[in-house]
């Protein structure tokens, strides 16, 4: 029992952390905007449709996260991945409703790409769903598979 309310701690603990730090960078770094590499990124990943008006942005991340959160209450296995990419997803989401788009902050030199945290944890969320999904996935079909002993033999 302790073991199963400290993992929901560590699910749902987690999220919330994860969301108010990328809010306060955000909210650290948007007087910067267009100084020393920061930017405001109207559109998706690498600047993508950044011609589409950012409320039609806003109401698509808004779905994905109303979708992601039924996932997340219907899928046990993959909470803790999904409560991360809902947490960067529902801080971008923020940065786009307060700002217009999303603050980017971070540049690794040589590469010309700007970043922020919530990009590195939905990368990371997302290989972590692709594992958890996977771990599900065989330890299901290793339940419905009999085993060798089970098996009659033809003689």
């Amino acid at each position: 029992m302790i073991a199963h309310k400290s993992r929901r701690s560590l699910i749902y603990g987690t999220a919330p952390v994860l969301y108010m730090t990328m809010m306060i960078l955000a909210w650290h770094y948007r007087p910067k905007v267009n100084q020393r590499g920061i930017i405001l990124n109207q559109g998706i990943a690498f600047g993508l449709l950044s011609h589409v008006p950012s409320w039609f942005l806003s109401l698509g991340t808004l779905g994905v996260m109303v979708v992601m959160a039924i996932f997340l209450w219907r899928w046990p296995t993959v909470r803790l991945s999904l409560s991360w990419l809902l947490a960067a997803a529902a801080a971008n989401w923020t940065d786009r409703i307060l700002w217009g788009g999303v603050v980017d902050y971070w540049q690794i030199r040589p590469y010309p790409f700007i970043f922020n945290l919530a990009d590195v944890v939905l990368r990371l969320a997302s290989v972590l769903l692709v594992i958890q999904a996977y771990r599900h996935f065989r330890s299901t079909q290793t339940r419905t598979q009999p085993s060798m002993s089970h098996r009659s033999s033809k003689s």
